[in-house]
C-alpha cells in the first residue's frame, strides 16, 4: 500500500517486493503439521495405531487377570504385556500408517505437486518420519499411562536411558521401511495390504500376540526381521529381573540394519509421480459405476449405441428398454465381489487371513491340542470361518457403501433405472458368495493338512449356518452404515465392534477362560451364536434344540438391523455444521 501511494504521489514506478522464501524451519514445520493432521483426520489409522493395542491390553486383562505374580515387588501381569503392545502401536505409527499416508499422497498428485514448491525433498521425508515417531511417542505414552494407572506397571529408572534410545532406534527403522514400501508399492491398496499384513504375521512370531511355544524354526524366522528385536530389547525395559541399563546393542545394530536396508530401498525406487497402476488406480476410485455396477465405458457414444441398436442393413434404430431387475442385482453382484477382489486389504482379511489363522494355530499347536473337546483344527476351522464371514458381512460390505456415498455414487444411482434394493440386495449377495468362498478355503485347507472332517451329513446344516450368519453380519452392516457417515468412520466403527467381540466369543480366547461378565456380554451379539452353531454343524454333533436357539438369534439380529438399516439409511452424506 505504502509503494502504490508513493506511485500515485510522484508519478515514479513501485519497487517491486520480492517475497521472502520460506525458511527450512518453516518448511519442515509445514510438513510435520501436515502428516500429524492427515493422521487425526484418518480414523482408522488412529484406531489401529492407538485404540487396537490398548483394546489388547484392556481384554487380555480382563480375560487372564492382572495376577501378581512377585508378591515381594507387587509385579503383576500387565508388566511383561503393556511393552509389548506400546510397540505395536508404535509400528504401526511409523511403518502402516507411514506408508499408506505415502502412498496415497502419492496417487493423488500430492507429491508431484510438491516438486514444484521450493520444498526440499529432504524436508519432506524428514518432516513425515517425525511426525509418524511424533504420533509414536503419544501411542506408547497412553499404552504406558495406562498400565502404570490401571494396572500397577512399574517403572524402572535406571532402565529409562537405553528404553529412549531402542524406542528411537526401532521407530526410525521402521519408519525407513514404511517408506520403502511406499517406494515399492504401486498402489496405495498394495501399500496398505503389504504393510498390515507383514507386521500382523510378524506380531505372531515376535511375542506380541502371545500365542505360547513357538517352533525353534519359526523363532528362528522371527529372529532375521526387525520386529521381535524391538520387543525384546523394549519389553527388558519394563522387567525388573533383566539388568536392562545399557541397551541391548545386538538388538539396536539389526534395527539399524534394517533401517538402512529400508533407506537404500526408498533412495533407489521412490518417485515423486504416481505409477501407472496408481493413476488407473485414481482413475477407478473417483469414476464410480453406472446404474448396472459397471465402470462407465469411456468411448460408447450416441452413434456407437445407435449403430448397434440398427437392424443390419436398414439403419433402422429400435428403442432399448430398462434392463431388468435380474440384471441389475446381477451386475451389482458381480461389481461388489470385483471390488472385494480388487482390494487387497479387503480380500486379505476377509478371505485369506482365516485361512493363515487356521494354517498358523493348528501348526504351531500340533495335531494332539484340544480345544472344546474337539481337534484344535477342527474347532479353528470353524470359528475361523465365521470371522472371515463376519469381516467380510460387517466389516467389507459397510465399508464400500460408504465409500459410494463419500464419492456421490448413490445419489447418482437414486436417478438411473437401479431401485435402492437391488443396489442393496446385490452387495448383500456379494458378501453372501465371498463368504461361502471363505468358508470352502478354510475348510478345504484344513482337510488337506490338520485331517478336518466335514462329512457329507452335516453340509446342510453347515450351509443353513453360514448363510444365516453372513446375513446377519450384512444387516447389522447395512444398519451400521445407516447410523455412522463417512467410510473412515464406517471402517473404523465395525473395527471397534468386531475385534473386540471376537474375544469374548471363542474365537481367539476359549470360553471357559473369561470372567463371568465377559461371557454374558459374548452371549448377548451374534458373533458367539454364529460361533456355537458353526462348530456343532461342522463338527457332526446333534442338532438339538440349543442349535436351533443360536440360528433364532441370528434371524432375530438380522431382522432387528435390516429394520434399522431401513429407517435410517441415507444416500447422500449428511451435512455438516
Amino acid at each position: 500500500m505504502a509503494d502504490l501511494a508513493t506511485q500515485a504521489a510522484t508519478g515514479a514506478p513501485a519497487t517491486p517486493v520480492a517475497p521472502h522464501p520460506p525458511s527450512a524451519a518453516g518448511m519442515l514445520w509445514g510438513q510435520f503439521r501436515h502428516a500429524n493432521r492427515g493422521f487425526w483426520r484418518t480414523p482408522v489409522s488412529a484406531f489401529f495405531t492407538i485404540v487396537f493395542p490398548l483394546s489388547f491390553l484392556v481384554i487380555l486383562s480382563a480375560i487372564y487377570g492382572n495376577e501378581v505374580i512377585d508378591p515381594a515387588t507387587g509385579l503383576r501381569l500387565a508388566q511383561y504385556t503393556t511393552p509389548t503392545f506400546a510397540v505395536f502401536g508404535a509400528t504401526m505409527a511409523c511403518y502402516v500408517s507411514l506408508a499408506t499416508a505415502l502412498a496415497f499422497a502419492r496417487a493423488n498428485g500430492v507429491l508431484k505437486r510438491l516438486r514444484g514448491t521450493p520444498l526440499p525433498a529432504s524436508l519432506l521425508v524428514i518432516g513425515r518420519i517425525l511426525s509418524s515417531v511424533w504420533i509414536a511417542v503419544i501411542a506408547v505414552a497412553i499404552m504406558v499411562a495406562v498400565g502404570v494407572v490401571l494396572y500397577d506397571v512399574q517403572l524402572i529408572s535406571a532402565h529409562v536411558p537405553a528404553l529412549v534410545l531402542t524406542f528411537l532406534v526401532g521407530t526410525g527403522c521402521f519408519a525407513a521401511l514404511g517408506f520403502a514400501v511406499a517406494a515399492v508399492a504401486k498402489t496405495p491398496n498394495a501399500a496398505l495390504a503389504f504393510a498390515n499384513t507383514t507386521l500382523i504375521l510378524l506380531g505372531f512370531i515376535s511375542g506380541i500376540f502371545g500365542i505360547g511355544e513357538l517352533p525353534s524354526w519359526m523363532e528362528r524366522l522371527a529372529s532375521i526381521f526387525p520386529l521381535k528385536p524391538f520387543v525384546e530389547a523394549f519389553a527388558a525395559g519394563f522387567n525388573p529381573y533383566v539388568d536392562a541399563t545399557n541397551p541391548d546393542w545386538a538388538a539396536l545394530a539389526a534395527m539399524t540394519a534394517w533401517g538402512v536396508v529400508g533407506v537404500l530401498t526408498t533412495w533407489r525406487a521412490l518417485s515423486w509421480e504416481p505409477s501407472a497402476a496408481g493413476v488407473a488406480w485414481r482413475r477407478q476410485r473417483y469414476a464410480g459405476p453406472d446404474a448396472a455396477g459397471e465402470p462407465e465405458p469411456a468411448s460408447a457414444g450416441p452413434v456407437m449405441g445407435a449403430a448397434a441398436a440398427g437392424s443390419p442393413g436398414t439403419g433402422a434404430v429400435h428403442e432399448v428398454g430398462p434392463p431388468g431387475i435380474g440384471a441389475l442385482v446381477g451386475s451389482q453382484t458381480r461389481y461388489g465381489i470385483q471390488q472385494v477382489l480388487r482390494d487387497p486389504m479387503s480380500a486379505f482379511f476377509g478371505v485369506v487371513f482365516p485361512v493363515l489363522l487356521v494354517s498358523f494355530f493348528s501348526g504351531v499347536n500340533g495335531p494332539e491340542a484340544m480345544w472344546a473337546g474337539l481337534p484344535l483344527a477342527q474347532y479353528l476351522c470353524a470359528s475361523f470361518a465365521v470371522y472371515g464371514v463376519a469381516t467380510t458381512g460387517f466389516v467389507n460390505l459397510p465399508g464400500a457403501i460408504a465409500d459410494h456415498r463419500a464419492q456421490r455414487i448413490l445419489k447418482r444411482l437414486r436417478g438411473s433405472p437401479l431401485p435402492p434394493w437391488a443396489y442393496l440386495g446385490g452387495r448383500s449377495l456379494a458378501a453372501l458368495l465371498l463368504g461361502l468362498v471363505t468358508v470352502v478355503l478354510v475348510f478345504a485347507v484344513g482337510a488337506a493338512f490338520f485331517d478336518v472332517t466335514l462329512p457329507p451329513s452335516t453340509w446342510a446344516a453347515t450351509l443353513l449356518t453360514f448363510v444365516l450368519a453372513i446375513c446377519c453380519f450384512a444387516a447389522c452392516g447395512l444398519a451400521l452404515v445407516a447410523v455412522v457417515d463417512g467410510p473412515q468412520a464406517v471402517i473404523a466403527a465395525t473395527l471397534s465392534v468386531l475385534l473386540p467381540l471376537s474375544f469374548v466369543s471363542d474365537i481367539f480366547i476359549a470360553v471357559e477362560q473369561m470372567p463371568t461378565v465377559l461371557n454374558a456380554i459374548g452371549w448377548t451379539f451374534p458373533l458367539r451364536h454364529a460361533v456355537a452353531a458353526a462348530v456343532t454343524s461342522t463338527s457332526g454333533a446333534a442338532l438339538d434344540a440349543t442349535f436351533w436357539v443360536h440360528l433364532a438369534v441370528l434371524v432375530l439380529w438380522t431382522v432387528g438391523a435390516g429394520l434399522v438399516a431401513l429407517r435410517w439409511f441415507h444416500w447422500e452424506p449428511r451435512a455438516r455444521g
